[in-house]
């Protein structure tokens, strides 16, 4: 099967939330705990949230989707955030379907509309420890540009995150 990379449409949107709580759960197993990771995935992919934010806002193109065969197998988002800089959101693809060229499809459309609006830089936040989502992005020209943390208030766990930079 052909994956096809395009916006997102509502069709998309519980296909969106599930293939993104399983990445989430994969993804931050070794570095949060359950009680983090739940939360998160109820915040940010929640059907309501997910649904609308299918609409392009400022500094947000709506949702991207990765799909075979009728079935959501990455997703992804960004935006300008100002004059001249891009910035992706959120990038996702199934755990399952990893390795595949499925991510580097996702964040080629995401570029193209991104350089299509002026973009000439792009930044991406990683989690620190990500040992996914950093290699990816370093492959692809990203360079670690700063450090953030936070300290959690409901247990306690530091929560770090990188913020990587190229030239788009």
């Amino acid at each position: 099967m052909e994956i096809c990379v395009r916006k997102a449409g509502p069709e998309d949107v519980v296909g969106i939330c599930q293939m993104c709580a399983r990445a989430w759960r994969v993804t931050y197993a070794d570095l949060y705990s359950d009680v983090y990771i739940e939360h998160r995935i109820t915040q940010l992919f929640s059907v309501e949230r997910v649904r609308s934010m299918l609409v392009e806002s400022e500094g947000w193109n709506g949702w991207w989707v990765a799909e075979e065969a009728g079935i959501i197998v990455g997703a992804g988002g960004g935006g300008l955030v100002e004059a001249g800089i891009g910035e992706i959101h959120v990038l996702y693809v199934g755990p399952e379907r990893r390795g595949e060229g499925i991510g580097t499809q996702l964040l080629q459309a995401l570029s193209d509309e991104l350089s299509r609006q002026g973009a000439q830089e792009q930044w991406v936040w990683v989690a620190k420890g990500n040992s996914k989502g950093l290699p990816f992005y370093e492959a692809r020209g990203f360079v670690l540009r700063e450090e953030q943390a936070y300290q959690w208030e409901v247990t306690d766990e530091q929560i770090a995150s990188l913020r990587l930079w190229r030239r788009v």
